[in-house]
């Protein structure tokens, strides 16, 4: 189900507004025909780039090399006849100052996706190995016009990954959109591959039907995490959770007290945005601890608990992952963090 995919509709992903059953009934890859497939285990793994495809030439003859592509760009383009109206719209989306821009700045930082080919490639590998099913996905790059809220989609075998959400922190239209720092460090090319693995993980945990606690949402994180931590090995911890070095040696450094102060407070079993925000919500600081703290050190203690649980006990990612008793997982982690 493209259920994460039909959140955004902008010109440069049509499809987007087609799953949504608000474009002209063109077919889509979320029909049940199959019309997009993942890449087969034996062929070799590679990344589509339709920002080269639909910036490169420029408009000359855009709907010519649309139709030209098309069959291999069904997700941004469906797989009927492309109409005036969506060739209008791409050719304002690619002769818009900004996005021009964004284009020379992308292929200014990726002119090649060799190594990111490479490393995605050795993930998806032990994602099969460790995910019965489990498949590498067709995927594509693109300029998406800095979606910040999503710069890594994926869903039914198909990743799409915004080349200009991972300009580097300091890239300025980053600062000109207002985007604060404790975000915009995130998009570098060192944290492309976790971010991928990171959705991928998501979407293989099962959704929970009871009431959603603080404890299950600990877990929920720390399982995306751990699921890094095995697929994208060769990542450190920073860029998998999106801390400085830092942020992150004040988690270690704070991990008791953390814990204490979610437990004294009794916020573990608490449903209401309260905890939530305090503890799972992104932000420059984790509110009641110093700034010099990061936001979502709930996630990095679920972390702590899925990496204590499976040290622990025998049992495969998948079934953690099918796993959805959080109260569980944490008694039996033995999770009990020292003094800081």
């Amino acid at each position: 189900m493209f259920f994460r995919f039909a959140r955004l509709v902008f010109p440069a992903l049509l499809l987007f507004a087609a799953c949504t059953g608000e474009n002209t009934g063109r077919k889509t890859v979320s029909d049940d025909s199959g019309s997009l497939q993942s890449q087969n285990a034996d062929q070799e793994f590679s990344i589509r780039r339709y920002e080269q495809v639909l910036f490169g030439p420029g408009e000359a003859d855009l709907e010519k090399r649309l139709r030209a592509v098309a069959s291999d760009y069904a997700v941004f383009l469906g797989t009927g006849d492309i109409g005036n109206e969506e060739v209008d719209q791409l050719k304002l989306f690619i002769s818009d100052p900004q996005n021009k821009a964004s284009y020379e700045s992308v292929m200014q930082q990726y002119p090649d996706l060799g190594w990111l080919e490479k490393e995605l490639e050795e993930a998806f590998g032990i994602y099969e190995k460790e995910i019965p099913g489990g498949r590498k996905p067709l995927t594509y790059s693109y300029v998406s016009g800095y979606d910040f809220h999503l710069p890594v989609k994926y869903a039914d075998s198909v990743l799409i990954i915004a080349l200009d959400m991972y300009l580097g922190q300091d890239h300025e239209m980053y600062k000109k959109l207002g985007i604060p720092l404790y975000l915009s460090r995130r998009y570098t090319r060192d944290h492309i591959v976790p971010d991928v693995m990171k959705e991928v993980g998501m979407l293989l945990i099962p959704e929970k039907s009871s009431a959603y606690t603080l404890l299950d949402a600990m877990i929920e994180q720390g399982k995306t995490l751990y699921f890094a931590d095995v697929t994208a090995k060769n990542s450190e911890d920073r860029f998998k959770i999106g801390f400085n070095a830092a942020q992150l040696d004040w988690c270690v450094k704070n991990e008791r007290n953390l814990w204490q102060f979610i437990i004294e407070n009794e916020l573990l079993y608490k449903t209401d945005s309260k905890a939530m925000s305090m503890f799972m919500v992104d932000g420059p600081f984790t509110s009641s601890f110093s700034q010099e703290s990061p936001a979502r050190t709930g996630a990095w203690l679920g972390w702590q608990i899925v990496k204590a649980y499976m040290k622990k006990n025998n049992v495969s990612l998948k079934q953690l992952l099918d796993n959805v008793d959080s109260q569980e997982i944490l008694e039996k982690s033995g999770y009990k963090p020292g003094k800081g």
